[in-house]
């Protein structure tokens, strides 16, 4: 048995988790970070044979507070939860965020953007995508003149 040095290529961390989360959970929705949070609610992203689900905790805002865009291939949600401090008052203990948040999320081609739908009760935010009944395809065949 002869044995050889493993000397390891230099890699860039931060691809290659990108790398590992993304072979691992397969996923359409790739979230587009964004830094300037004042902090971030929880987000699932559910598939099913029609369409996909995205629900959001956002608990203490009202529908006011909360807004989704649709800006071509990304979904934004983002809102502000503010609570009233006064003077004199004191926290012992706080695990409550307050601020603004903002999440955006890259869209797979299979959702048809006329049918996307929200609802916003107890404190969860369903944004539920509609996916295409059909396939478009995504390759396309020129026929020269």
């Amino acid at each position: 048995m002869t044995l050889v040095k493993w000397r390891p290529s230099p890699i860039n961390m931060v691809n290659e988790f990108d790398n590992i989360f993304n072979s691992l959970f397969h996923s359409d929705f790739k979230n587009v970070i964004n830094t300037t949070n004042d902090w971030e609610p929880s987000i699932d992203i559910k598939e099913s044979d029609r369409n996909f689900t995205i629900k959001a905790d956002i608990a203490g805002l009202e529908k006011k507070d909360i807004s989704i865009n649709l800006n071509g291939d990304q979904i934004t949600i983002s809102g502000n939860r503010e609570e009233k401090v006064g003077k004199n008052d004191y926290y012992h203990f706080r695990e409550r965020s307050v601020g603004a948040f903002s999440r955006t999320f890259n869209l797979p081609k299979s959702i048809n953007r006329d049918k996307i739908s929200a609802n916003f009760e107890n404190g969860i935010l369903s944004i539920v995508l509609e996916k295409h009944k059909e396939l478009i395809p995504q390759a396309k065949e020129i026929t020269i003149n």
